[in-house]
């Protein structure tokens, strides 16, 4: 692997930005906004051909897929390492590194705190400045996820010293719907238009050169809920309806009348405790008008992600606190309407598509699909859903849920003999 070359101080790209993650999102999200802020941006990832590709070619498109007309962005300077070489991650830790990003997904997450760690001795150890960590992942609190886990990762006291006080671990958001393209660059990726990437500038520290990011508030907390409620809540209650109705796409799936209503009023019922829970941050007139955004969203012709992708992994959607009960417990405890909320967690607890689409290639099988079903099978749903919520056998939403998994499952059955 060949040395990455740092800009130097007068090159128009003064800082070097490294980004855990080579798939979609980092391609087609954080790769641009970290770009147009001017950083050098270098990829770590543990795929070999994607590192080569990335640090010949220096370059690739984002292809942004709007119903009106298609364009193009370049993606500039760009090169990479693989995410496993200790050698190359402690040079990019001794050069005018400002910040590092992930987009691994929550599962991978953990395994990066050893090669963070390792930046930070190695940064403590030639007494560099601060930079900043922003785990950019589909999971709430993942920069905290992180932290604790680098934390775990450094053994002596002046190194968690060092830590304290020069490494900002900034939680944030992330919204843009990314996928793979028809293209000559293998490295190019299709996006929508709409982007979010909102940062707690609060938990950032200053760095020389500094971060300026697009995106940042002060109440991130709001805006995290506002997006884990609203766009992967839809998401994932039109994959999982769409999977019953025998959907292969989300845009297939939310133009079918049937499941657009449930959607709806289910983003509409998160909404309202969203709206009573942050109060005056969103109104109904400002959330209203963000559903209906994320319903066009969802509705664009150019996008044709997979009901299997956005639905897999159903255990880690059906966690407490995620973006199928967390709505419903907010809800729960105000008292508030659920009843299309709580038909898109029955919904759930039936997806298993017969294999899963993922960023870079397919695999056969959902294993947290399987392994539900497989606990379902054994245990029955009644128990299983007391397990996955913690309700009662006796809780009227329990029941709902219950029902609608029955009324689900009988018209898959009629619909299977058909």
């Amino acid at each position: 692997m060949s040395a990455i070359k740092f800009p130097s101080s007068s090159s128009s790209s003064s800082a070097i930005a490294l980004h855990f993650g080579g798939g979609n999102i980092g391609r087609g999200l954080i790769g641009p906004v970290l770009s147009r802020a001017g950083f050098h941006l270098v990829f770590a990832d543990v795929a070999e051909d994607l590192v080569n590709r990335l640090n010949t070619q220096g370059q690739y498109d984002i292809h942004i897929l709007s119903n009106d007309e298609l364009q193009l962005e370049t993606v500039k300077p760009v090169s990479a390492v693989l995410s496993t070489d200790m050698k190359a991650i402690e040079q990019i830790a001794k050069g005018p590194l400002s910040i590092i990003t992930t987009a691994v997904g929550p599962n991978v997450l953990p395994k990066l705190a050893k090669p963070l760690a390792q930046i930070i001795r190695t940064r403590m150890e030639a007494k560099m400045g601060p930079i900043n960590v922003v785990a950019c992942e589909n999971l709430q609190h993942a920069t905290d996820i992180l932290r604790d886990s680098i934390m775990k990762e450094l053994s002596e006291e002046k190194e968690r010293l060092y830590t304290q006080d020069h490494i900002g671990f900034a939680v944030c958001s992330v919204d843009r719907i990314a996928l793979p393209i028809t293209s000559e660059n293998h490295l190019d990726v299709g996006v929508e238009p709409f982007f979010e990437w909102t940062v707690d500038s609060k938990s950032l520290k200053k760095t020389d050169p500094d971060v300026i990011i697009d995106g940042m508030h002060d109440n991130l907390d709001a805006y995290v809920q506002r997006k884990l409620f609203t766009v992967n809540t839809g998401h994932a209650i039109t994959a999982y309806l769409g999977f019953l109705h025998k959907k292969d796409t989300i845009i297939e799936s939310i133009t079918d009348n049937n499941i657009r209503l449930i959607v709806s009023e289910a983003l509409q019922e998160s909404g309202t405790a969203l709206i009573e829970t942050y109060r005056p941050f969103f109104t109904s007139e400002q959330h209203s008008e963000f559903i209906q955004k994320i319903l066009n969203r969802f509705s664009n012709r150019h996008i044709h992600d997979q009901v299997s992708r956005v639905g897999r992994e159903p255990l880690r959607k059906l966690r407490r606190g995620e973006r199928l009960l967390g709505p419903v417990e907010m809800c729960k405890e105000k008292n508030l309407k659920r009843d299309s909320l709580l038909s898109g967690f029955a919904a759930a607890l039936l997806f298993h598509p017969t294999h899963v689409s993922d960023d870079e290639h397919e695999q056969n099988e959902d294993q947290e699909a399987t392994e539900l079903q497989e606990r379902i099978s054994r245990d029955g749903v009644q128990r299983v859903v007391g397990e996955l919520t913690g309700w009662s056998g006796d809780d009227e939403d329990l029941r709902k849920v219950v029902r609608k998994y029955d009324e689900f499952k009988e018209s898959l059955v009629v619909s299977n003999t058909r």
